[in-house]
């Protein structure tokens, strides 16, 4: 059998594009096929033939930074045992690493069509559907791995990520505590559960778990930014600012702000839902284009899935500056359109919030050329501007 590894670089959304919830901690799980994480497999990884060496000079060199090489030792290993399912899943594994997602699902699906009860296969499936943000098949993998095993913590995390990635957020819920039953102090379930009810509309319920886990000894800056966010979106955009100048820079801070104090002034949760990319602008429409996904999921220590939410780009706006309340913002609004009233006819001031201090947003703008032409315009007169995408 030849497997071909597609070797291609792939970007992450990090930094101002992607508040993610915390990294995992010592108490969360395991990727299901490294070593230790499986018995079969540590027990093969142990044999003193020729099929335990490549298996373990393949774990070595994935663990030394190199999975495309280890992919390829994991398929000598197969050519010189197909019957055995350690280096198929083992392969998987490190194609998932790769982000090869497609190569990836085939060779846990080639394995499921010999063993149906093999929830390594299942796990490493269901974690390449919602890597492909296809969480549906994800969801009947997870379950079927709960199913077997009831207790596997993994595939609590995972189903519930999937439903939150399915638009299912009370399904999510329960999954989660269904989870947390089995780990109470799962750091990665406490945070994926806060973002889950955050994005719910459940802002204080969010801000009360994730201000736990940010008070303990192991948080990080993950963890902080999602307490962040619950607090913008709750409109409390002074606490936000606060906790995200903790690990972000200036630019970053600016552009979370900015969209955290539009979000804050939707009252109409119809429209925050569409704001937040949940739901289309127009239920009834069939013209109306799917709106781009705002929730993502990655994974870190592979089963460890973990919820994040992407900041919107494609339609851009300017920022006119920040001020201490919303009186200021709107004294500052009339002031600007009395002074520019030519170059910022037909923009749109976005509802901003009576909490704290907020950025004055305008737009929206035909491109990134054009809000960066304005802001020219406006800063050679001695106006702050700023271009950002929302």
């Amino acid at each position: 059998m030849s497997i071909v590894v597609n070797r291609r670089w792939s970007t992450t959304l990090a930094g101002s594009l992607m508040l993610a919830l915390a990294a995992c901690a010592s108490n969360s799980v395991k990727t299901p096929m490294a070593p230790g994480g499986d018995p079969g497999v540590t027990a093969a990884e142990k044999e003193t033939g020729r099929y335990g060496t490549l298996l373990r000079l393949a774990s070595a060199t994935r663990s030394g930074g190199d999975p495309g090489a280890a992919a390829r030792i994991y398929q000598q290993a197969i050519a010189l045992d197909g019957d055995r399912p350690e280096a198929y899943l083992l392969l998987g594994d490190a194609l998932l690493d790769l982000q090869a997602y497609d190569e990836a699902a085939r060779i846990f699906e080639s394995w499921l069509q010999r063993d149906d009860n093999n929830l390594a296969a299942h796990k490493g499936y269901a974690r390449v559907m919602v890597s492909l943000n296809r969480p549906e098949p994800a969801i009947l993998h997870y379950r079927k791995v709960l199913q077997l095993a009831p207790e596997d913590l993994q595939a609590h995390n995972g189903l519930a990520v999937a439903l939150d990635l399915a638009g299912r957020p009370e399904e999510a819920e329960t999954a989660y505590r269904n989870g947390l039953k089995l780990a109470p102090d799962s750091t990665l379930l406490r945070n994926n559960l806060g973002l889950s009810l955050a994005l719910a509309g459940r802002q204080q319920e969010a801000i009360e778990l994730l201000r736990k886990v940010v008070d303990e000894p192991g948080a990080g800056p993950r963890n902080r930014q999602n307490l962040a966010l619950a607090y913008g979106l709750a409109g409390d955009l002074a606490a936000a600012e606060r906790i995200a100048r903790l690990d972000l820079d200036d630019d970053a801070v600016r552009k979370n702000l900015s969209y955290f104090s539009m979000l804050a002034g939707l009252d109409d949760r119809r429209k925050r839902a569409t704001a937040l990319g949940v739901q289309r602008a127009d239920a009834g429409s069939a013209k109306e284009p799917e709106p781009q996904r705002r929730l993502a999921a990655f994974a870190l220590d592979g089963d460890g899935i973990e919820l994040g939410f992407k900041l919107p780009a494609g339609r851009w706006f300017v920022e006119l500056g920040s001020y201490p309340d919303e009186a200021a913002a709107n004294a500052a609004w009339r002031r600007l359109r009395g002074a520019h009233g030519e170059a910022l006819r037909g923009l749109t001031r976005l509802a901003g919030t009576a909490q704290a201090r907020q950025p004055l947003l305008a737009g929206p703008l035909r491109d990134e050329a054009s809000a960066q032409a304005l802001c020219e315009k406006l800063t050679s007169q001695g106006d702050s501007c700023h271009a950002t995408p929302l």
